[in-house]
């Protein structure tokens, strides 16, 4: 009997150990994902300029446009339908920002931020480069399918060799209904794609 007992116990105490770290590990899953959201629900209700622009460049980095989309006012920002979804994030996984002065005026702001990305002058270059190849080696002046066009690019996005750039930029912000707003216009496009606009006014 007593015998019986020590070994239930025995097995009490292994199964304990067996159990109490998988409730340690769920207990810290769920502590971060409470967190995770605590901070989301921070950004989005935030009247801090500089939090918009935390919202808006951290959703865009993620790939996530719809969210992204409510941190501005203005234009529909990449509302280009020849891209889907997933071709568009390309445009800013290596996103990167630093945000060094905001400055309010009523319910204007400028905010200048260190934006930095891909370097999109480079991107254009090769992309154009390809095209021309690929219109030279067509036979007697045959069509080059737009599909085609798209996939030069595409690869371009997801070169690897493609270095980032780093720039100065100031995004204006507009507060609506107690919330900052970053102002979606071609201006911002622009400063987020940099090398982008230089390439083409060369191409004009």
């Amino acid at each position: 009997m007593e015998e019986n007992k020590k070994k239930e116990k025995k097995l009490t105490k292994i199964e304990d150990k067996k159990v109490k770290p998988w409730i340690v590990s769920v207990i810290t899953v769920i502590a971060v994902l409470v967190i995770a959201t605590i901070l989301t629900v921070m950004i989005v209700i935030s009247s801090d300029p500089k939090k918009t622009v935390d919202g808006l460049f951290t959703n865009l980095r993620a790939g996530d446009f719809e969210k992204a989309q409510e941190f501005l006012t203005g234009e529909v920002l990449l509302e280009d339908s020849s891209f889907n979804s997933e071709e568009k994030a390309l445009l800013f996984n290596k996103l990167g920002w630093k945000v060094k002065k905001v400055t309010k005026e009523g319910t204007t702001a400028t905010i200048e931020v260190e934006i930095t990305n891909k370097d999109f002058k480079a991107v254009v270059e090769n992309y154009m480069k390809k095209v021309l190849d690929a219109a030279k080696a067509a036979i007697g002046g045959e069509e080059i399918p737009q599909e085609e066009f798209k996939k030069y690019f595409i690869e371009e996005l997801q070169n690897e060799q493609i270095q980032t750039v780093t720039e100065t930029k100031t995004i204006k912000a507009v507060e609506e209904n107690k919330k900052w707003k970053i102002v979606s216009d071609e201006e911002l496009e622009y400063n987020l794609l940099p090398g982008l606009k230089e390439s083409i006014d060369t191409a004009k």
